[in-house]
């Protein structure tokens, strides 16, 4: 159920200060800009030439950053460690909002530039948003409902396919990326920690995010360790290693 609705810049502002992952620009959308590929209706023929030259963007940067040429990056680890980011994107400010505000964010309006210069930026035209009734199990529904099972289920569908990446693997980045955000939200705002990690744990156990991964105890500050099943394959990159949540951590 959705209550009274309430403006939506403040909350961007306050969630924005958690840090530049949970940031999302409340101004309208300049021309070209698109929604979040296969969120707002767009076919997957569009999502796929948007997403393969955002990849091929990520592709280079990290070729830049190890010394090699563009060609020593695999397209499915640049492709991956693209969905991960993007994943933590979209996710890190829906979560905040709802949890520190009660406000619910509709991911699906989520619209960035494929032709900009600079870092991605999200924005959103929503002016006012339906605030939660219903507690962390409402909370849960949205986000797998407009994130997980809508933008992010548009972007696997996009990325996966014979010698590419495996769906279950960007699952698992999905999960990675829930977990992260809980995390830095936990950390800059430690009064929604447990709703948080109630919140992560309520979404895990879901058949869309089922077997990506779990946590497997508490860190010397209180916080949930997650640990997920698959890898991101950074580990693939030149000087790469593993990631904290690795399934091939020993």
């Amino acid at each position: 159920m959705e209550g009274a609705r309430v403006p939506v810049r403040p909350v961007l502002e306050d969630v924005g200060r958690v840090n530049p992952l949970f940031a999302l620009e409340g101004e309208p959308p300049g021309p070209g800009w698109v929604f979040v590929p296969a969120a707002g209706g767009g076919t997957d023929e569009t999502a796929r030439t948007v997403l393969s030259a955002e990849v091929e963007r990520v592709r280079a940067q990290l070729a830049a950053l190890s010394g090699g040429p563009g060609g020593t990056v695999e397209w499915r680890v640049a492709a991956s460690l693209f969905q991960q980011g993007m994943a933590t994107r979209l996710l890190s400010p829906v979560l905040a909002a709802a949890l520190c505000h009660g406000v619910l964010l509709d991911a699906a309006e989520f619209r960035w530039d494929p032709r900009r210069d600079g870092p991605l930026v999200l924005r959103t035209p929503q002016e006012t948003a339906a605030t939660v009734t219903g507690g962390i199990a409402r909370v849960a529904d949205l986000v797998e409902e407009t994130v997980v099972l809508g933008a992010l289920a548009g972007i696997e569908r996009a990325l996966a396919g014979p010698g590419r990446v495996a769906p279950g693997l960007l699952r698992g980045n999905t999960a990675s990326a829930l977990a992260g955000a809980v995390r830095s939200l936990g950390a800059d705002r430690p009064e929604r920690r447990p709703q948080a990690e109630a919140l992560a744990g309520d979404l895990l156990a879901r058949p869309s995010l089922a077997g990506t991964g779990g946590y497997t105890g508490v860190d010397a500050t209180g916080a949930g360790v997650f640990r997920r099943t698959t890898c991101c394959l950074y580990y693939r990159l030149p000087g790469g290693g593993f990631c904290g949540d690795c399934a091939l951590r020993s």
